[in-house]
């Protein structure tokens, strides 16, 4: 049962150890431009639409807008205020 418990310990670290390293290695940008896999990566992690849901709201400038269309459309109007940056997804 020791040898088992061993032999599995073993088996986590070489997969931990050859995911690291393979990992690691996509990891690093080429030596040729570095700028442009600064620029493909930041392009990876960009939100896709599907995550951009917020942006599917129409937003109006400011409360006079806001009183018109609700007044157009015979719609309430949602006041949300933010102090903050609303671009990189934090309150």
């Amino acid at each position: 049962m020791h040898y088992n418990a061993l032999a599995k310990a073993a088996a986590s670290l070489v997969l931990t150890a050859t995911a690291l390293v393979s990992s690691e290695a996509q990891e690093k940008p080429p030596l040729t431009d570095p700028a442009r896999w600064v620029a493909e990566r930041v392009k990876l992690w960009q939100p896709v639409s599907a995550e951009r849901r917020f942006d599917d709201i129409g937003w109006a400038r400011d409360i006079l807008e806001a009183r018109r269309l609700a007044a157009e459309h015979n719609r309430p109007i949602f006041l949300f205020t933010h102090d903050g940056h609303m671009a990189v997804g934090r309150c």
